[in-house]
C-alpha cells in the first residue's frame, strides 16, 4: 500500500496551518517569482484533515502573493505510515530530509509522548503495536525514514536553525545531514559563506567544525573511563578507557609515536644539514627560538641513539 504519494489539487483556504516552530520564512517574493515562472515543482504536504505538514513557504507564496485559489498537495497519511511495517523505506525515498522532519513531528503528535508510559497499552486507533518502552521520538524518527533518533535530531536542528541555502543543500543531497547540522550551529552569515564555498573547501570547513564539536583531551579521557569506549578528542587522538595505573604507559606510547613521526620526517629529508640549518636560521624568531629547540632535539636524539645502541652499533 502506498501511504504518501496521493497528490490532489486543494483550495488554499481549506488548508490549516498549525503551530510552526520556524518563524523566519525567508524571501517569499523571490520564491513566488520562481513558482510563477517555473510552476510549483514540489507539492506541499497535508494530512488527512487538511492540516499542513510541510511546505509553509510554498503555501504562503502561492496563497498570499500569487493569489492562486488552489495548490497541489501530497496527502501524508500519518496513521498509515505508523501502521506500515516498511513505511520508513518508502518515506525516505519519496521525501526530502526537511520534509521528513515535518512528517516525524506529525508522527510524534499522533503517537503521543510515550516516555515513562507503557507503549503496549492504549495505542491510537489503527496504529500497529510497537515495541514497549521505546520512546516516541525514536519511533517517529524510524517511521519518517531516518535511521535513528540522532539523525532525526540533526535534521530537525537544520530545519529550525539553518539558512535556506543550507536546508536546500541538505535536501538536494549536497550536504549530509550531520554536516548540515554542524553548519546550522554557526551564525547566519557564516552559514551562507560556507554554503557558497567550492565543494572541497566546504568539506574542509565542515571537518574543522566537526573537530570543534569533539571533546577536549581531558573530557574525552574522562568519557573513555566512564563508558569503557575509546573517545576521539578534538586533536583527533583517541583517548582509551584505561585505569590511572595504565595511564603512564599509554602516555609513553603516545610520546614514542610522536618521536617516530618526527624521525620519519627527518629520514625523508633529501637536503644537506647545512641547507636546512640556514633555512631554520632564516625562519627563526625570538618567540619561536627554532635554533635552540633544534639543539635540544639533537641532544635528545643523541641520548636516544645511545639507549637504542648501547654497544655503539650503527
Amino acid at each position: 500500500m502506498n501511504h504518501a504519494r496521493e497528490i490532489i489539487e486543494i483550495p488554499c483556504e481549506q488548508i490549516r496551518i498549525g503551530e510552526r516552530i520556524r518563524q523566519d520564512l525567508g524571501d517569499l517574493e523571490e520564491l513566488a517569482n520562481s513558482i510563477a515562472a517555473e510552476g510549483l515543482l514540489q507539492p506541499i504536504g497535508i494530512n488527512e484533515d487538511s492540516l499542513l505538514v510541510f511546505g509553509e513557504r510554498r503555501l504562503r507564496a502561492v496563497r498570499d502573493i500569487l493569489k492562486w485559489p488552489t495548490i497541489a498537495a501530497r496527502v501524508v497519511r500519518v496513521s498509515s505510515i505508523l501502521a506500515a511495517e516498511h513505511a520508513e523505506n518508502e518515506v525516505r525515498k519519496d521525501f526530502t530530509a526537511s520534509e521528513r522532519v515535518s512528517i516525524a513531528r506529525a508522527l510524534e503528535e499522533q503517537l503521543g509522548d510515550r516516555r515513562g508510559q507503557r507503549t503496549d497499552l492504549a495505542l491510537p486507533q489503527n496504529i500497529a503495536e510497537v515495541v514497549p518502552h521505546v520512546e516516541t521520538r525514536e519511533i517517529a524518527a524510524r517511521r519518517a525514514g531516518f535511521g535513528n533518533r540522532t539523525t532525526y535530531e540533526q535534521a530537525k536542528r537544520v530545519v529550525e536553525k539553518a539558512v535556506e541555502e543550507v536546508v536546500a543543500q541538505m535536501d538536494a543531497g549536497e550536504l549530509s545531514i550531520s554536516a548540515a547540522s554542524l553548519i546550522a550551529e554557526q551564525p547566519p552569515e557564516e552559514q551562507r559563506r560556507i554554503a557558497q564555498l567550492p565543494e572541497e573547501e566546504k568539506r574542509a570547513a565542515v571537518r574543522k567544525l566537526r573537530r570543534k564539536d569533539l571533546p577536549t583531551p581531558d573530557e574525552a579521557r574522562r568519557q573513555a573511563r566512564q563508558t569503557g569506549m575509546a573517545i576521539l578528542d578534538r586533536n583527533l587522538m583517541y583517548q582509551l578507557p584505561v585505569t590511572e595505573e595504565q595511564r603512564p604507559l599509554i602516555e609513553q606510547n603516545y610520546a614514542a609515536m610522536e618521536i617516530l613521526d618526527a624521525v620519519t620526517a627527518l629520514a625523508r629529508c633529501t637536503h644537506p644539514a647545512q641547507v636546512i640549518a640556514a633555512a631554520i636560521r632564516r625562519l627563526d624568531t625570538p618567540d619561536m627560538n627554532f635554533v635552540e629547540r633544534c639543539r635540544r632535539a639533537g641532544a635528545f636524539l643523541t641520548q636516544l641513539n645511545q639507549e637504542l645502541n648501547p654497544n655503539g652499533q650503527q
